[in-house]
């Protein structure tokens, strides 16, 4: 009778436990959905480019797409929870989807040509990641100061975007950017770009001070992601960075200065600046120059450097842009030996405005080495351009008349879509 008793208690027991747990797990549920219901899904970043170019004989495309997905909410106390879609050639990602790698047996002889079909699926892959988590708790402690807790891909430092989003300001960063004018990327990879002299990322805090209307300064304090060969040894980045923008009338500062440590104490410094000066009349002047990177100990050089001066004049309808941009060796801890002395140049005529609707025009640029001129390529690229329902579309004919030698390299034609809120 007492075993009896006992059993039905702890089957008594046993049941309240599940039932107890199976309301936890709901109420647990409700809570998560909560938030992601109350939330806005956006699109802040999306870019979609074919190129075409002739290979043995044919026409060939090639299409790369990247996108950011977020998921935002909340003023006072707000969140961003981020993913990118990243392809450099999506053709090749649908094609490998149908690729299978064969387990290699014992006694096979595993070849060159095996080992590159796989290197190539693993690079053209469709790859959808984590990009950012992002809290944000304004006016903390009621105080004009701004306290953020992110993981992944934060900020970007020195590229202008950020004076739209504090001040209100229109766009005043460059356009000399983007899988546009690099198809080729950074070290011939698309997904990697240049937006800016420095990038936080990786595990930390940021300190924004909001008490002055035109003047905003920054603190973050993070610890970097490893990076496969990244330029400072060690296991850890231990990151520190300050940051200050500027807005006054006329002109638009953003400066920083930051030092990544790795548990041997060794150290990479950074630092930069960008400028902003518009003096009326349509004339206007942006720069960007500073040093990604340097370890502390080697020699200083201008292969450090990241140097972009763009004077603009614009007449009516009428605009000129001059660009010239000296690429740095070493870029978000990355050492890039293809980089070495890489400068290019760029000259764009446009007529017409993209913010009311249509615009077209002429560039002529080019790529040079600055230890010689073997690797020296002159480009003349018409090209149209104009801006509906949110969207930017843009095509260009990029032609290099000094490769005749060469007759395949002397066409090719860059077509593509891009979100411009």
């Amino acid at each position: 009778m007492y075993n009896m008793k006992q059993s039905a208690r702890q089957g008594i027991l046993s049941f309240c436990k599940r039932i107890l747990a199976l309301g936890t797990g709901l109420v647990f549920f409700f809570l998560t959905l909560w938030p992601v219901a109350a939330a806005d899904f956006t699109l802040p970043r999306l870019e979609m480019a074919s190129r075409g170019s002739m290979d043995n004989g044919e026409f060939v495309l090639s299409s790369f797409l990247s996108a950011d997905f977020a998921l935002t909410g909340g003023f006072k106390y707000s969140f961003i929870l981020g993913f990118s879609l990243d392809a450099p050639d999506i053709a090749k990602a649908f094609a490998y989807r149908n690729f299978k790698a064969e387990p290699v047996l014992p006694g096979a002889n595993t070849t060159g040509e095996d080992y590159n079909a796989l290197a190539a699926r693993m690079n053209n892959q469709a790859v959808l990641s984590f990009r950012i988590a992002k809290a944000t708790v304004r006016e903390t402690f009621g105080l004009p100061l701004e306290l953020s807790y992110f993981l992944g891909s934060g900020d970007d430092f020195c590229t202008g975007d950020e004076f739209s989003s504090r001040f209100g300001l229109p766009q005043i960063g460059t356009e000399f950017r983007g899988y546009y004018y690099f198809p080729e990327g950074i070290g011939f990879n698309p997904t990697r770009q240049y937006n800016g002299i420095h990038g936080v990322r990786g595990t930390g805090l940021s300190l924004t001070l909001t008490k002055w209307e035109k003047i905003i300064p920054m603190l973050y304090l993070y610890q970097d992601f490893m990076t496969p060969g990244r330029a400072l040894a060690g296991n850890n980045h231990y990151s520190g960075d300050l940051r200050l923008l500027l807005h006054h009338n006329w002109l638009r500062v953003e400066t920083f200065g930051g030092a990544s440590l790795n548990a041997d104490m060794n150290a990479s410094i950074r630092a930069g600046l960008m400028l902003h000066l518009d003096a009326g009349h349509g004339a206007e002047f942006f720069a960007q120059g500073g040093i990604p990177g340097w370890i502390q100990g080697e020699k200083l050089s201008i292969d450090n450097m990241f140097f972009l001066i763009e004077p603009r004049l614009r007449f009516g309808l009428l605009g000129i842009f001059v660009t010239f941009f000296y690429h740095p060796m070493e870029y978000l801890h990355i050492i890039t030996p293809e980089e070495k002395g890489k400068a290019d140049f760029n000259i764009k005529f446009q007529l017409g405005k993209r913010d009311s609707g249509f615009a077209g025009g002429i560039e002529t640029g080019g790529e040079l080495k600055t230890d010689g001129f073997e690797d020296f390529i002159l480009r003349v690229s018409p090209f149209v351009s104009f801006i509906t329902g949110g969207l930017r579309w843009d095509a260009k004919i990029r032609i290099a008349p000094l490769e005749y030698d060469v007759p395949e390299r002397i066409f090719e034609i860059i077509f593509g879509v891009r979100t411009a809120f």
